[in-house]
């Protein structure tokens, strides 16, 4: 019972399970998502104001990009059963509701003068959502959960004077978590009344910010080094709770409650290298640190008798983790104008098991993708893309709440978008 009312604020962080590891959504822009995100050094669109604000620099008149990503997840769970047994291949197999997500994403950039260009960015990087059947087996732990956010990221980036090393660029954003807004829905099962499920819907309280820094260096027309680092952002959330039936003695409804979550810090280290003139690839490395979500504490506006409290603590557990991504792209493929784009990453996941549950059912995984650009004019470019996600079967035997089972995980991500030059 003592989860219950800290999920509405904790599915802002963990509310899906097929995107980044974690509750992030690296899937920040459509030519980026052909190479898998390996964009840190890529330098070359109007979106690396997302993965490395340097990259404007030098990117000449006004660009203009925007597109969307659908995410399709589709998770199964296959339990529930004894954390002592041995692995229950008969068990009875539930599968999430397939649900349909559309993450937009929009960058503008404008070259002020030579050396100095600036741009804005608008992106979604934490959301989506899971939904099971109303009335499946794990009804108490999650039966839906959903999120929406919006991130706003003002950028400016210059090319430093010629130091000997090669052509050097520096960038910085503001983050702003401009928007958010949160639903849970879930069931309590101790209680003999009719309507058992309740519902709990949070929004952001007011802005957040953060920064983004970037680096890149180019000791060479075949090789870039790129640095990005992005801080945490702390955020506020505020919501209410509507408790259906149940005892008003022990869930008085017209509760409010709130939190504060701290965005994860992430770093990211790439090398993009040319072999030939139209033919590159790139590696990035991307830390996160998932260490700092260790706990998560809700203050109510008054003691819930159920809790015999005003506050709830969460104990969250995460660690930090990492991914490795590689893309490549081959520019005028056969074809003037034509450019195409694969890409393959590995991402850790920063949930122990043991603190596993049908909200985030997350694990390690492998994604592949595909993707490709075709100028319709000189100045205007369709971009399209395609990523699969497959996520390794977990098996919980230790979760903490007593809901040990099997789950899997794949995702579909098609993705279509625009590039513009003014």
């Amino acid at each position: 019972m003592r989860r219950i009312l800290a999920t509405v604020f904790l599915v802002c962080l963990c509310s899906a399970s097929a995107y980044s590891s974690g509750f992030s959504i690296y899937e920040a822009s459509v030519r980026a998502n052909g190479m898998l995100g390996a964009f840190t050094a890529y330098a070359d669109h109007a979106s690396t104001i997302y993965y490395n604000p340097a990259g404007i620099s030098g990117l000449e008149g006004l660009q203009v990009s925007g597109g969307a990503t659908i995410i399709a997840p589709r998770s199964s769970f296959r339990g529930p059963f004894p954390s002592n047994t041995p692995y229950p291949g008969s068990q009875r197999k539930y599968e999430m509701k397939d649900e349909n997500f559309v993450v937009p994403n929009f960058y503008a950039t404008y070259q002020i003068k030579d050396r100095l260009s600036a741009g804005v960015g608008v992106y979604a990087p934490y959301g989506l959502g899971t939904e099971w059947d109303q009335n499946w087996v794990g009804r108490t732990e999650a039966i839906k959960t959903s999120v929406e956010t919006i991130f706003v990221q003002p950028t400016v980036a210059y090319t430093l004077p010629d130091f000997g090393i090669g052509k050097v660029k520096v960038g910085a954003g503001l983050m702003i978590a401009a928007y958010g807004k949160v639903e849970l829905t879930r069931a309590v099962e101790n209680f003999a009344v009719q309507n058992d499920i309740f519902d709990l819907k949070g929004d952001l309280e007011k802005p957040a910010f953060g920064y983004n820094l970037g680096l890149l260096i180019q000791p060479s027309d075949k090789v870039t080094l790129g640095f990005t680092y992005r801080s945490k952002v702390k955020t506020e959330y505020s919501g209410d709770a509507n408790f259906g039936d149940l005892p008003s003695s022990q869930f008085p409804n017209g509760v409010s409650g709130g939190t504060t979550l701290e965005l994860p810090a992430n770093w990211s280290a790439a090398i993009n290298v040319k072999p030939m003139e139209d033919l590159s690839f790139e590696l990035d490395y991307v830390w996160w640190g998932w260490s700092s979500y260790d706990e998560l504490v809700i203050e109510f506006d008054q003691t819930i008798p159920a809790f015999g409290s005003d506050q709830l603590p969460s104990t969250r557990g995460y660690e930090n983790s990492y991914q490795l991504r590689l893309g490549g792209e081959y520019k005028n493929a056969g074809v003037e104008g034509l450019d195409l784009r694969a890409g393959i990453a590995y991402d850790q996941t920063p949930l122990p098991t043991k603190y596993m549950d049908p909200t985030l059912p997350d694990s390690d995984r492998w994604l592949f993708s595909g993707g490709l650009s075709y100028d319709i004019t000189q100045n205007f470019s369709i971009d399209a893309a395609y990523i699969f996600i497959r996520a390794k079967e977990r098996t919980n035997r230790e979760s903490l709440n007593g809901f040990h089972g099997v789950y899997n995980t794949y995702a579909n991500l098609p993705s279509l978008g625009f590039t513009a030059k003014f």
